[in-house]
């Protein structure tokens, strides 16, 4: 059996828990790190339905997407929570680190919707990106790089290993107690060394100074940390891809309905014709009103949800509103790929078992 801190460490390798936004409540929400697992609910959230499930297949851990607790506890009085802890189940949540990533939510929901040649419509996250500058002798170069690689820089989009080098000349006279690599104490020594320039996730950062402090053959190695006014390109809110094969506005969301399961989706023309002939769509799982902006002349259409009427009426591209859940859901699929690595007896709540209590529909 895995234990509990083996199989979050295993999902935030995928989706750092530093990439979620600074509103976010991400991880181990509530149980013991140390517990051992046999089976595990899937769930888009933790609701009653949820935790009865995992207690009658007895689940010892509940990873939902959206998180348990947003806010700061003054007591436990919940009956929910109460219950959770009564039956020793452990909830984690990976949210918004899973909506930023490649693999996560956006391209989980853009696979199931056949959407090929895959970039971020936003390049907002709750992570930081910098650049490091660090001059080596040139002899030392490939193994500096090559240290500071594998701590995770030099990653930019769908390339690895980026960098940036150059000669440039410089000196320095070693004091009285140093140990030079080169040159000799009390004399001035003038040398041509390799700046070597890569980016490098803030979550990265202190892992990627440490190897370069490792690799590097100077005492006391020279380097620079420069914050960037942008953000990196390896994460981002929303995709934009393309289709195979054109298809009609009307037929889109006939497709869209079909491969979520949703009970209906909202179709807006923006002035359009239900037979108009698209290709290139954007994505959202959940809530993608604040990206509308970011994906016109981008897109021919805009498949999210929750849009409201006056976004619907401002916008001139079409829209088509799948629903919260819908558009959210197929992420569970990347959750269980990432738990393959153990052995481990895996549980879905599935949608019509997510109703939430007392909602009623009327049609």
């Amino acid at each position: 059996m895995a234990k509990v801190k083996e199989i979050i460490s295993a999902i935030h390798k995928v989706a750092n828990p530093q990439l979620a936004m600074s509103w976010d409540n991400v991880g181990l929400q509530i149980g013991a790190a140390e517990q051992e697992v046999n089976k595990v609910l899937l769930s888009l959230d933790v609701t009653e339905n949820a935790v009865g499930k995992a207690i009658n297949t007895k689940a010892e851990l509940i990873i939902a997407h959206h998180p348990l607790i947003f806010q700061p506890l003054k007591n436990i009085t919940h009956p929910l929570y109460l219950k959770i802890i009564k039956h020793n189940i452990a909830v984690f949540s990976a949210h918004t680190n899973m909506d930023v990533v490649q693999g996560g939510v956006n391209y989980a929901l853009a696979e199931k919707l056949g959407l090929k040649n895959l970039e971020f419509i936003s390049s907002e996250t709750g992570a930081e990106l910098y650049q490091i500058a660090v001059f080596v002798p040139p002899s030392e170069m490939t193994d500096v790089a090559t240290a500071a690689f594998a701590a995770g820089a030099g990653k930019i989009g769908n390339y690895e290993n980026c960098i940036n080098d150059y000669d440039v000349s410089g000196q320095f006279k070693p004091l009285t107690g140093s140990n030079p690599t080169f040159g000799e104490v009390g004399k001035l020594h003038k040398t041509v060394e390799r700046k070597l320039e890569f980016f490098v996730e803030s979550f990265h950062l202190n892992a990627v100074i440490e190897a370069i402090r490792k690799a590097h053959p100077y005492e006391t190695p020279v380097y620079t940390v420069n914050k960037q006014q942008r953000q990196s390109d390896n994460f981002g809110l929303g995709v934009i891809g393309n289709l195979s094969q054109p298809i009609s506005l009307q037929a889109l969301a006939g497709e869209v309905k079909e491969k979520l399961g949703c009970k209906f989706v909202k179709l807006w023309l923006a002035g359009e014709k239900g037979s108009k002939k698209v290709k290139k769509i954007a994505v959202c799982g959940g809530s993608g009103s604040s990206l509308l902006a970011a994906v016109q002349n981008r897109a021919q259409v805009f498949i999210s949800a929750d849009f409201t009427y006056h976004s619907m009426l401002d916008s001139p591209l079409p829209l088509i509103d799948a629903g919260h859940f819908y558009t959210e859901y197929p992420v569970l699929e990347k959750f269980e790929n990432i738990l393959q690595q153990f052995s481990l007896e895996i549980e879905y709540l599935l949608p019509q078992e997510h109703e939430i209590k007392n909602e009623v529909v009327v049609v």
